[in-house]
């Protein structure tokens, strides 16, 4: 996409292994040991060491902040709303492959913020472009956070209350049918840049939808055409992977039901 700057060393491949825990040791070796029980096999591509959480999965849960200090992920989709989860993330009926009925495709993005010159800009610039208070997590016109974004509110001067590039304008749903995305991404820090000597930091962006040629890619599409904050990211990584439905009985296995189709 437009702007982007991919690096085949930490993009693509053919299977996907994502470990969580509250400790990164134990999810380290939860992946260094399922490598090492597939050596022969498979070899590691890339690996990517996440902290915190870049995006509420609850109600019960407050927004986290990034490391451009402004709250993210507020109108992201819940876990316990499972009625938008049917809608916008699992797979259903309409699916074109039976294998992944139940299941979801899982989009990645290694997004790197230029932290120096965002710190530079000044505090009113950073809200414009991101079109939010970074106080209170508020849209621009509005008071508390989960207020409604009113695309239509215009300033005493005429212009746009939230301009025309802010990243919720163009990220919004309501600019996009109403498509909706379950974001579950982690901020990263990886040393410093020896090029620039500036820390090479920034979102490992992931989602999970029913099918990303009617979600992430035209969102996607749309922000890396217009948006300010372009600016100040770089998007150096990306993949993309089908996720099954889980094993549903004690004798069945992740994947299955795509290797029982295969020719024997």
């Amino acid at each position: 996409m437009p702007g982007e700057h991919l690096d085949p060393n930490r993009s693509d491949g053919d299977l996907c292994v994502q470990a969580c825990a509250d400790d990164p040791q134990v999810a380290f070796h939860a992946v260094r040991n399922l490598a090492r029980l597939g050596r022969g096999l498979v070899e590691i591509r890339w690996l990517q060491l996440g902290f915190g959480r870049a995006a509420s999965t609850t109600r019960a849960q407050t927004t986290p902040r990034n490391l451009l200090g402004f709250k993210d992920g507020t109108s992201n989709l819940h876990l316990d709303d499972p009625a938008s989860l049917d809608q916008y993330v699992w797979v259903g009926d309409e699916g074109e492959q039976d294998w992944m009925r139940g299941g979801s495709y899982l989009v990645t993005r290694r997004i790197r913020m230029r932290l120096e010159g965002w710190d530079r800009d000044r505090l009113s610039d950073q809200e414009r472009v991101i079109g939010r208070s970074k106080v209170t997590g508020a849209p621009l016109g509005g008071k508390r956070e989960f207020d409604t974004v009113d695309l239509d509110a215009v300033d005493a001067d005429g212009s746009p209350t939230v301009p025309p590039n802010a990243h919720i304008r163009l990220a919004a749903p309501a600019t996009h049918n109403g498509v909706h995305i379950l974001r579950r991404g982690f901020s990263f820090t990886d040393g410093v840049d020896p090029r620039t000597g500036e820390l090479d930091a920034g979102l490992f962006f992931i989602c999970f939808q029913q099918d990303p040629r009617t979600a992430f890619i035209p969102i996607q599409t749309r922000l890396a055409a217009n948006d300010a904050l372009n600016e100040y990211i770089d998007h150096v990584g990306s993949a993309i992977f089908a996720c099954p439905p889980g094993p549903t009985t004690p004798d069945a296995f992740i994947a299955d039901r795509p290797f029982a189709s295969l020719p024997s």
